[in-house]
């Protein structure tokens, strides 16, 4: 009862995933990345370990063929499982358990691969595709959630609603470029995350800043002064002395 797509950006090495279920939660299941490297899902009665085990085996150099492979190898309960890789070069592999009961599809495009099962009909990854692939230029998590609209609209899952979905990019230095999840969602979880993204906007590039040049940027004047004043109000101004070293901090705002 999931359906989602993995997907690369060629000019920025990154890869991405778009997932949405009935269930809830689904952000730290399904969704495996790595930057340069590839992108794993495991779903359908979902063991988040094969994941694992998946990226873990593409961050090695293997192609996505031998990630699922080795991946199938490694389990008894393989038939209950719904896999998919995409790896470094934006080859796609795909495997379908035996198991698995109802419609289920997956499609191909470029850098890309969809997967879904408990389908509505057999035409959802297809229109996932469609969608990625429709603006090559625009950013990558942009692509994916557009893909995950897309499925969504061309019918998504046999029953609903969509409870919970999560959206992911890489970024260089071990820094996702977006990582949002909707963990519950009372009406649309597709919903709720675009509600989500667009209220993340541009944050991720100040985000990337603080990690990294925590120097350069300057500190919330009206965070400064509330804790001033909550430090002087409690007494605590020995224990924190920030009003004594006020020059040595540059406020903006």
């Amino acid at each position: 009862m999931t359906f989602s797509i993995i997907g690369r950006c060629e000019r920025t090495g990154a890869f991405g995933a778009a997932v949405t279920t009935s269930n809830l939660a689904v952000g730290s299941r399904c969704a495996r990345l790595s930057h340069r490297k590839g992108a794993f899902l495991s779903q359908h009665r979902t063991d988040p370990r094969l994941g694992d085990l998946g990226i873990s085996l593409l961050a090695g150099g293997a192609t996505a063929d031998e990630a699922v492979a080795r991946v199938c190898e490694s389990t008894p309960d393989v038939e209950w499982r719904q896999l998919a890789a995409l790896d470094a070069e934006g080859r796609a592999s795909v495997y379908h358990g035996r198991r698995m009961y109802s419609i289920y599809t997956h499609s191909i495009g470029r850098n890309c691969v969809a997967a879904g099962n408990i389908l509505a009909n057999d035409t959802i990854t297809a229109a996932m595709i469609a969608a990625f692939e429709d603006r090559p230029e625009d950013e990558l998590s942009e692509r994916l959630l557009r893909a995950l609209e897309a499925g969504r609209d061309a019918g998504g899952e046999i029953l609903g609603p969509l409870r919970s979905s999560v959206l992911r990019a890489t970024g260089e230095h071990g820094l996702d470029r977006c990582d949002l999840r909707v963990d519950i969602s009372a009406t649309d979880a597709v919903a709720d995350l675009r509600a989500l993204k667009t209220a993340y906007g541009d944050q991720a590039e100040e985000l990337r800043r603080i990690a990294l040049e925590p120097d350069a940027l300057p500190v919330s004047r009206t965070l400064f002064d509330a804790s001033v004043a909550r430090i002087e109000a409690l007494g605590l101004a020995d224990r924190f002395p920030t009003a004594r070293r006020r020059d040595t901090w540059t406020l903006r705002g």
